[in-house]
């Protein structure tokens, strides 16, 4: 499928967990595609692989003379935008926030309507449905509970303009709670494995807490099937990338336990809950599988093996 996306295309984001991993997915086989990051050169994660620095290009989405310069030069055809900031506790400039979820979205929108290109996909976040937030499909009223997903939300309303007043291909996804290698180390997974390989487990919030997991490979496969089997039916849609699969935080804890023989009893309630967890959180994913045939493959047990070997 790597080969049927138009290229070039150009990735922003791309130091980030799930646009480098697109990046890595693609890189192999097409010589025309472009990691975009703000500082490539100080980004952990593009530092890992040996690539050409003219496949790794400095950008700062917040200055729309740098977008209109990488456009006019790279000519893309196919466009990710996977940068996002606000989506971690750590990340609370709401200034910031708007900036980098929203304006950087009205910047690119507004250089590509006058340049040709194929697909603009950009990623939303599950966080857009905020309190409404079990099973909900793409049409459910929202209700945000963050700046993020303020700015999520607001990104996808600026995105369905784009597609109805201009025409332009553009879709939005909305990611639930990706994991997989690269992830960033502080975040629940990589910090679980971490423990799970010394024997012990981290402390936990609260036990009912829940997530709808998605291995970071069956979200790489969706972004591209969404770049190759987009028809004018899709531009200005969302979509939501879930498994459809509720998973508790006490579940997980179970699951790791028993998968890597971990003796240790998980202690629940030691962290903190973050300002927007909420106990019944899982996705609906009908919609991306009618138009799309796109579903999540990999099952949370399997996931969690293939990440625990990638950190050892």
């Amino acid at each position: 499928m790597n080969k049927q996306i138009p290229g070039p295309i150009v990735i922003f984001g791309a130091g980030g967990f799930i646009g480098f991993n697109l990046f890595l997915d693609l890189m192999g086989t097409r010589s025309d595609v472009f990691a975009i990051s703000h500082d490539p050169k100080k980004n952990w994660r593009l530092k890992k692989i040996n690539i050409g620095s003219n496949r790794k290009i400095k950008c700062d989405l917040t200055k729309k003379k740098e977008i209109r310069d990488l456009i006019i030069k790279y000519k893309p055809k196919t466009i990710f935008n996977l940068a996002a900031y606000g989506a971690y506790s750590t990340q609370n400039d709401p200034e910031l926030i708007y900036k980098t979820n929203f304006v950087s979205s009205v910047n690119i929108l507004e250089i590509l309507k006058n340049n040709q290109f194929s697909i603009y996909i950009q990623a939303g976040s599950q966080s857009e449905y905020g309190l409404n937030c079990t099973r909900p499909d793409e049409d459910t009223p929202y209700l945000p509970n963050s700046h993020y997903a303020v700015s999520k939300l607001a990104s996808f309303y600026l995105l369905k303009y784009y597609a109805s007043i201009h025409k332009l291909p553009v879709v939005h996804v909305r990611p639930y709670s990706i994991y997989g290698p690269y992830e960033e180390p502080s975040r629940l997974i990589p910090t679980l494995l971490r423990n799970c390989k010394i024997g012990t487990l981290p402390d936990f919030v609260d036990p009912h807490i829940s997530r709808d997991f998605v291995y970071v490979t069956d979200m790489i496969d969706a972004l591209k099937l969404i770049a190759v089997k987009s028809g004018k039916k899709s531009y200005g849609q969302a979509f939501n990338i879930a498994s459809g699969k509720k998973t508790t935080i006490m579940e997980l804890a179970q699951l790791a336990k028993k998968i890597f023989k971990v003796d240790k009893q998980p202690v629940f309630g030691a962290m903190r809950n973050r300002a927007w967890d909420l106990s019944d959180w899982v996705g609906n994913p009908k919609k991306i599988y009618d138009i799309y045939g796109w579903q999540a493959k990999t099952n949370l047990a399997a996931g969690l093996k293939k990440t625990y070997n990638f950190i050892s």
